[in-house]
């Protein structure tokens, strides 16, 4: 398998010399594929003068297809085994329209593959330790939209964020190692709760928000929603009271203090929290330039330590399911 860096390079390189321009970029998926694109919508979000980014549900895509979408878009798309229908059928609108697609997917010769121009097969494992989690499939969505800004506009932060890729790894591990007594811990106080809602901010709402559908709801049945930091005190903070449950992912970064105002007023109001910050738990080894935007993948990686504990002291395997894959639906 390519070095992701090389090969999102090659792929990005390739596509510009076949497009006259490419203006916007949508990242599409469901799920947990969708989520695992927030750090590259958040990184091209902040650091993009020029591109449009679009984030949209697979099937909201098909039914509701962008009319800017055309010969100057790049979309891309993840599906795990590559096979998720409304994934397939939004690569296949993307193709109709002109555009150019990047699939992810961890299944080769899958149907996703025969709508894509280009081809990404990420490293998957039932355990995430095993595998780098700068070669999963998030991650290749945040190197692709690194390289699609250095290619298109350029990055004065383009080698330090290379750098820091190398670096994560070890970050990741280090990181997992600290939080294993807190998992435990979590898991014992929280194996109870009927709800537990998900905070955070920046680049880290995607985790939080994949949390919620993906962890709490699809593989715990447990009751939750993902709350943004800044818009907790927008209507969300009238359920706060003795007790209520949540998990903040606190990030580094410029909407760290949208955090630390939730922060204050859970714990002013007594809600039961569990913080898990990026900061405490290693990220500032990567340089503080580019170290907001990895946040998003680092809770992703803490949080697999948190969720294997919870699902061992509920006694409900992450493996359990009551319609997905069951069910027609």
């Amino acid at each position: 398998m390519s070095h992701p860096h090389e090969q999102s390079r090659k792929i990005i390189s390739t596509l510009l010399q076949n497009k006259p321009a490419i203006e916007r970029v949508y990242f599409v998926g469901c799920g947990g594929s969708l989520t695992g694109f927030y750090p590259a919508k958040y990184f091209l979000d902040c650091e993009a003068k020029k591109l449009a980014v679009g984030y949209i549900t697979s099937n909201e895509f098909v039914h509701a297809t962008p009319q800017a979408l055309g010969e100057n878009s790049l979309v891309i798309l993840a599906s795990q085994q590559g096979n998720t229908p409304e994934t397939v059928e939004a690569a296949r609108v993307a193709q109709a329209r002109g555009a150019a697609t990047v699939g992810l997917t961890f299944a080769p010769a899958s149907p996703l593959c025969e709508h894509s121009d280009a081809v990404i097969e990420y490293r998957w494992a039932r355990y995430p330790e095993t595998v780098d989690p700068a070669q999963q499939k998030a991650a290749y969505g945040l190197w692709l939209a690194l390289e699609l800004l250095q290619q298109t506009e350029g990055y004065a932060q383009y080698e330090t964020m290379v750098g820091a890729f190398e670096q994560f790894e070890n970050v990741v591990r280090d990181g997992q190692r600290k939080v294993q007594e807190d998992a435990q811990r979590f898991a014992q106080t929280y194996k109870d709760d009927k709800v537990i809602y998900m905070m955070g901010s920046g680049p880290s709402f995607g985790a939080a928000h994949q949390q919620s559908i993906c962890i709490l709801l699809e593989m715990q049945w447990i009751n939750s929603a993902s709350v943004h930091s800044g818009e907790y005190f927008h209507g969300p903070f009238e359920i706060t009271e003795e007790g209520t449950p949540f998990v903040l992912l606190q990030s580094e970064g410029r909407t760290r203090a949208l955090d630390e105002r939730a922060i204050r007023f859970i714990r002013q109001y007594g809600g039961k929290l569990q913080v898990i910050d990026a900061r405490e738990q290693g990220i500032n080894a990567l340089p503080e330039a580019v170290r907001e935007y990895f946040c998003g993948l680092f809770h992703t990686a803490l949080l697999d330590v948190y969720n294997l504990a919870l699902s061992q002291a509920r006694h409900h395997p992450l493996t359990t399911r009551r319609y997905m894959w069951k069910v027609e639906y």
